[in-house]
């Protein structure tokens, strides 16, 4: 293996399972404000101290953040080795760890609260694209941005006409993240694209069904489903 895609992948799954915890804890104490909403008068008031989330101890975060360091270096350490042969090199690998470091957050936040923020996506995303926009440049062969894109506009495009459907549960967050997964998966193959499409539907329905037999209402957090169809299929396709 590449002793740079090796250290890229090590240093950054550290780096990003260290702030992990901090991370979450303040997407979902902090949720975004609507001017007029309770949610914005509560956010410029001030959170009443009976509904504010109880502070973690410093020593049990600490750990907490060791054991995500320890765990994120582990795993992107395995996709640098899963990814050691494709064609897109090193920035393929670093737009991978972003998605995967950024997705484990998603999913978490989405699963706690049922929302997929918009800031994280975006970075996500602007990231990912200076990531293969950099590599066409400096390789002369735009075939993997343009791909990226046309995924992009495919993924983004199937979970928007979703969202426009009436019951389907799905939200614009989830069509934010489907778009910036589809940028990595394009680049990938389109066999990926096809795979990261389907595979988060069927990892979602052991859940669709539970929630049905027990007259669960509540909406499935969709976005751990749309991150871990994805790195799925890289595994499978690679």
């Amino acid at each position: 293996m590449n002793p740079a895609a090796l250290g890229l992948a090590l240093f950054g799954g550290a780096l990003a399972g260290l702030a992990l915890p901090t991370a979450y804890n303040w997407l979902v104490t902090n949720p975004p404000a609507i001017a007029g909403s309770p949610a914005s008068e509560t956010a410029r008031m001030g959170t009443p101290a009976s509904s504010r989330v109880p502070a973690r101890n410093a020593l049990t975060l600490v750990a907490v953040s060791e054991l995500c360091g320890i765990g994120l270096a582990v795993t992107s350490a395995g996709l640098a080795w899963i990814l050691r042969d494709a064609p897109g090199g090193l920035p393929l690998l670093a737009a991978w760890l972003v998605v995967m470091h950024t997705g484990v957050l998603l999913a978490a936040v989405d699963v706690a609260v049922r929302r997929l923020p918009t800031p994280v996506i975006s970075a996500a995303a602007l990231t990912v694209g200076v990531l293969l926009a950099g590599q066409a440049a400096a390789t002369g062969q735009a075939q993997t941005l343009v791909a990226a894109t046309l995924a992009v506009a495919a993924l983004g495009g199937l979970y928007l006409a979703l969202v426009l459907v009436a019951g389907s549960g799905m939200g614009l967050g989830d069509v934010r993240l489907a778009a910036l997964l589809g940028a990595a998966l394009g680049a990938t193959s389109w066999p990926a694209v096809f795979l990261g499409g389907l595979l988060p539907f069927v990892l979602a329905v052991p859940e669709a069904l539970a929630r049905s037999a027990l007259c669960r209402t509540h909406s499935i957090a969709f976005g751990p489903y749309l991150v871990a169809g994805a790195l799925i299929a890289v595994v499978i396709d690679s």
